[in-house]
């Protein structure tokens, strides 16, 4: 009976894990580059300048990444997220206050810390609850839930929360209501497993198998391991290209190509919601060829065709070449996180702080792409989208000089 509702009960914790990844990391953030249009006029903003507010966001999780994968192998997925939460609602509204850059570079960055801090903490409980070949669906279906989560965000927020809320700032208060109520959710319903009922017999690989491990002796785990390093760095490349192009890309089409703000706002939607299609197909291929590294090789390729192609097609191909490629890079971000918890001496105990160490070294690529890739804009609008296309492309043969677990291929 015990088992029973500890496996009825991870269902739920999967879905308010993936609701906290779609509002937090999905939503509130996704928000911002349909609303980039609206708030540049408004702030008097360049497009070097907001490229560097949209690097604020993962500018924080450099610093946030790893200390909270410590915190949250330290204290267990349900206080972390609760004080998460329940933060990332506040700083998330305070954006709204702002009035000219500074005030809005520095709220960004307050909720970047708490945004950042999300995928380091997510996957986590994903990998305490559910193992084995049920990982990969586990994680496929928190990108779901994450698509869910910024296609609302991006359909929405410019086109229709905008003028009925009478303009950005009130979008900005409206999403920190559902971040708080989340955490309310984790403080008064969540549980960490291992806690959460008394041990069995026997510990099938489907059953939790959470604990919480001293800082010291995670930090002086995970350090060690190379192959979280070199992941690391492949995501440094990759996330850096795509937060560049996701955040430019609006701007790009209603200013250089004159597309309305509604259908340059859908191109985002229709990114994400390609993202939500294709994340359990790509996360099932992975385990039907047992290669995680192949299925990510084919998301990392697709990124690069995208960036470089998409200046010089016209409007039907930049529809097309967004749907075909949204759609094979829908693995990359929970299958990154299947191959760090299959690193041999990683697994759900140390996931959280080997997360967060890869995630800081990705935020770092995340945080100078935007604002680098903006600034090429005077030279020519085909510029940033060559920049990050390069940039992705460093992450092919960084790629293949990782070696984890049975699956990873």
């Amino acid at each position: 009976m015990i088992k029973k509702q500890s496996s009825n009960y991870r269902w739920y914790v999967l879905a308010l894990t993936g609701l906290t990844y779609a509002v937090i990391a999905g939503a509130s953030r996704l928000c911002m580059p349909v609303l980039f249009p609206e708030i540049s006029i408004e702030l008097d903003l360049s497009p070097t300048a907001f490229g560097t507010i949209w690097g604020m966001d993962p500018l924080a999780g450099v610093f946030v990444g790893l200390p909270a994968g410590l915190l949250g192998d330290r204290f267990g997925v349900k206080r972390t997220l609760t004080v998460l939460c329940i933060l990332a609602g506040i700083f998330g509204a305070l954006r709204g206050f702002s009035v000219d850059f500074f005030t809005m570079a520095l709220t960004m960055f307050l909720f970047g810390i708490m945004a950042a801090a999300v995928p380091s903490i997510v996957p986590k409980a994903a990998a305490e609850w559910f193992a084995g070949e049920r990982l990969a669906l586990a994680n496929g279906l928190l990108m779901i839930m994450w698509s869910l989560g910024a296609m609302a965000a991006t359909m929405f927020s410019a086109a229709f929360l905008s003028p009925a809320f009478g303009g950005w700032q009130n979008v900005l208060f409206f999403y920190g209501a559902p971040a708080v109520a989340l955490g309310l959710l984790w403080l008064f319903t969540g549980r960490d497993p291992g806690r959460s009922s008394p041990p069995t017999d026997s510990l099938s690989v489907e059953e939790p198998s959470g604990s919480t491990v001293p800082f010291r002796q995670a930090f002086s785990r995970v350090i060690r391991i190379k192959e979280v390093w070199i992941i690391g760095i492949v995501t440094l490349s990759n996330w850096g290209a795509s937060m560049g192009l996701i955040g430019y890309l609006p701007y790009y089409l209603e200013n250089h190509i004159g597309w309305s703000k509604v259908a340059a706002g859908s191109t985002i939607t229709v990114l994400s919601g390609m993202t939500l299609l294709g994340s359990i197909p790509m996360a099932l291929l992975s385990d039907k060829l047992k290669t995680r590294k192949g299925v990510l090789m084919i998301s990392i390729v697709a990124l690069v065709f995208c960036s470089f192609l998409l200046p010089y097609l016209n409007d039907t191909g930049i529809w097309l070449l967004i749907i075909f490629s949204s759609f094979l890079r829908a693995g990359a971000g929970s299958l990154f996180n299947v191959m760090i918890f299959e690193i041999k001496g990683i697994g759900g105990t140390y996931g959280g702080t080997a997360i967060g160490l890869a995630s800081s070294i990705s935020m770092i690529g995340a945080f100078i792409a935007p604002p680098v890739g903006n600034s090429l804009d005077s030279f020519g609008p085909e510029w940033p989208f060559i920049f990050w296309g390069i940039l992705a492309a460093v992450g092919i043969p960084i790629l293949m000089l990782v070696k984890t677990g049975k699956q990873s291929g």
